[in-house]
């Protein structure tokens, strides 16, 4: 017995396989913070809540 899909259905397929693989590699590339580096960070940079309006860019 065989299956099958036409063309644009495989490519919706494809195309959200391909974008799952890649927020999987995305999120590898993201490193790990423990709490105690990130009360670092959060002291260093401070809030984006105390940021000036004129410090973001679009």
């Amino acid at each position: 017995m065989s299956t099958t899909i036409n063309e644009e259905t495989l490519r919706r397929i494809i195309r959200e396989e391909v974008k799952r693989a890649l927020l999987e590699v995305l999120l590898e590339l993201i490193p790990y913070v423990n709490e105690e580096e990130q009360k670092e960070i959060d002291e260093k940079a401070g809030s984006p809540q105390n940021y000036a309006e004129e410090d973001y860019v679009e």
